[in-house]
């Protein structure tokens, strides 16, 4: 067992609760939609090998919305303020889902406390041609049943939550940030016209079953950060670290061992 202390930091006037375990290298994790607020399998993976990081953003969870949230480029900046104020260098930067997006505008940017960069199921690309899932028309319910390949794992995660989670003040608050970083239509034409500039070794994961973010994005991701590598997780949708939590704690750990 890895053991994780929780606390709350202030960077840029903003309280943010943050879990970290772990020993090693520093490894910064940015969750998805959903905030990471307690220890969950894949942490205690990671952390067998890493000092795992896990804030919840500004604005999501525990962590106090701040006034100068407007967007992703917001949020890029403040986590380079924040690995700053925490003194870390060579950090293995991972994001998942809205947590990819954000970290590959952290890496875009800049890169100069960055050493590898994985990246999973990230949004902010948009192609007519691949259309995407619409999670803002979702219900909470419906979200859980589209993002999950193994429906009685959705069921199982479904039965845990409060009564009417769409009443839930957590998840409206997370819903909403969800809402101001991701735009009206989910795109982010800045990141995509600059990701070229990512030149760490990045590492790219993806559900092969996901629905909000089709498979397809992966190779677009991949042309455009040279030298990206691509694992597709078969019977997955777009939570590959809940229902492939040893398979995502793994493919990060070799991608990271690999440029070490």
């Amino acid at each position: 067992m890895v053991d994780f202390t929780k606390e709350t930091i202030t960077v840029k006037g903003c309280k943010v609760a943050v879990q970290r375990g772990g020993t090693g290298e520093p490894m910064l994790y940015r969750h998805g939609g959903g905030v990471v607020n307690s220890v969950q399998p894949f942490m205690e993976l990671l952390g067998q090998d890493f000092d795992l990081i896990v804030p919840q953003h500004p604005g999501f969870g525990e962590s106090e919305f701040p006034e100068w949230l407007e967007g992703m480029a917001d949020m890029a900046f403040f986590y380079q303020e924040f690995i700053g104020h925490l003194g870390l260098t060579d950090v293995h930067l991972v994001g998942t889902s809205i947590g990819g997006w954000m970290a590959a505008s952290i890496a875009v940017c800049g890169t100069q406390n960055i050493k590898t960069l994985t990246l999973a199921a990230p949004g902010g690309l948009d192609d007519p041609g691949i259309p995407k899932g619409e999670p803002f028309k979702w219900t909470a319910l419906e979200t859980l049943r589209n993002v999950i390949y193994d429906q009685k794992l959705a069921e199982a995660i479904i039965a845990m939550l409060p009564p009417d989670p769409d009443t839930n003040p957590g998840m409206i608050k997370n819903r909403k940030t969800s809402k101001i970083l991701a735009g009206p239509d989910r795109r982010d034409p800045v990141m995509q016209k600059w990701l070229h500039l990512i030149k760490v070794p990045t590492h790219i994961i993806w559900g092969e079953h996901d629905k909000l973010m089709p498979v397809a994005y992966a190779a677009e991701f991949q042309k455009r950060i040279e030298g990206s590598t691509l694992e597709v997780f078969t019977e997955c949708g777009h939570l590959p670290y809940t229902e492939k939590a040893a398979d995502y704690a793994r493919s990060i750990t070799d991608h990271v061992r690999k440029h070490a």
